[in-house]
């Protein structure tokens, strides 16, 4: 079927159905984490749904070992990216980068826009 972008400009996805996708990419994401991996750049673009409704997490190509949970490097889609790592106040970031922007994830499926509302909150 391709990404969720591709799905929520075919489809008005339901409730149901955002719900469905988001619980498999947090259980991507848990999978990850406890591998100390860092995705570092999840959104609807990288995220694959199949015909039977199963979802992947792709482009790894921002992906990052994290050593202590502590990642520098300031790395992804600026929409999604968590206050820490856009501000860089702090000496670093870690796994819950992810979870932030699977928020503005969510809040994509649902609303079919990236939020630049959030990005003015941080900047």
């Amino acid at each position: 079927m391709g990404s969720l972008v591709n799905l929520y400009r075919k489809y008005n996805l339901g409730y149901s159905h955002v719900s469905a996708y988001t619980r498999q990419i947090l259980n991507g994401l848990k999978y990850l984490h406890e591998r100390n991996m860092v995705h570092r750049d999840i959104k609807c673009a990288n995220i694959l749904v199949d015909a039977s409704g199963s979802v992947k997490i792709a482009d790894f190509g921002l992906a990052k070992a994290t050593n202590l949970n502590d990642v520098k490097s300031f790395q992804g889609s600026a929409f999604w990216m968590a206050p820490e790592v856009v501000n860089r106040k702090t000496p670093g970031y870690g796994l819950a980068a992810d979870i932030w922007s699977l928020g503005c994830t969510v809040l994509e499926m649902l609303t079919h826009q990236c939020h630049t509302t959030l990005w003015n909150l941080y900047v």
